[in-house]
């Protein structure tokens, strides 16, 4: 009888020990290593984001590029990644004549209050409808056939030193961060995702998102 017990109660010990072995094992994939060099370069100097409670990723984008178009279902996911305590700012750029009338549209209509119902709409109006929009009448126009905007206050707005300001802003924004083409994502103004050694835009953006919120967590935001 004393040997059944034994038996027993090593048996009953042994399955213990595999069930709690069992609860820790870490059935998730590990998380890729991004390396610096590799996957991403650090800018030097780096950029003073001005944001001490929040890390920032910047999205240099034009309206008029057809990258920028299709990546942007991609800052969709991306937006759902990132951690309370990551920003994203977009930064319309000038590459090309014509993209200057279309980044005072992105700033009008952020300073109006109505860009996340009109982001989108831009790029489908150039890159699925074909529209072309040859001056800041067209833009407008468009803004209030589509959006009930007043035209008149739109181009007034466009004008005005505000946009002005934010436009040089974003110029001088692109060169200190060495933005040479878009789409481009900045992480904390500091780190430069080498787009061709990732592979694709969803490696892309799950990346920014590691780094973003790794930054978060190093500087004690994540709570």
């Amino acid at each position: 009888m004393k040997k059944i017990i034994l038996s027993l109660s090593l048996f009953f010990v042994a399955n213990s020990f595999a069930q709690d072995k069992a609860v820790k094992i870490d059935t998730k994939p590990p998380q890729m290593a991004y390396q610096k060099g590799l996957h991403y370069s650090q800018l030097d100097p780096v950029f003073d984001t001005d944001n001490k409670e929040q890390v920032v990723i910047y999205e240099f984008f034009g309206y008029k590029c057809p990258h920028c178009s299709s990546f942007e279902p991609f800052m969709k996911s991306l937006h759902e990644r990132v951690s309370k305590n990551v920003k994203i700012v977009r930064v319309p750029v000038i590459f090309q004549p014509g993209w200057d009338i279309l980044a005072k549209a992105y700033y009008t209509a952020e300073t109006m209050g109505i860009i996340e119902n009109t982001h989108q709409a831009m790029f489908d109006a150039i890159h699925k409808k074909h529209m072309r929009f040859s001056n800041l009448d067209e833009v407008a126009q468009w803004y209030a056939d589509n959006f009930n905007v007043d035209k008149k206050a739109f181009i007034s707005t466009a004008n005005s030193f505000l946009i002005d300001s934010k436009i040089r802003q974003s110029n001088r924004m692109m060169q200190a961060m060495k933005v040479m083409s878009t789409p481009m994502l900045i992480i904390d103004g500091k780190f430069k995702p080498e787009v061709k050694a990732l592979g694709s835009n969803d490696a892309l953006i799950e990346m920014a998102a590691s780094l973003a919120n790794k930054e978060a967590q190093q500087r004690g935001l994540e709570k």
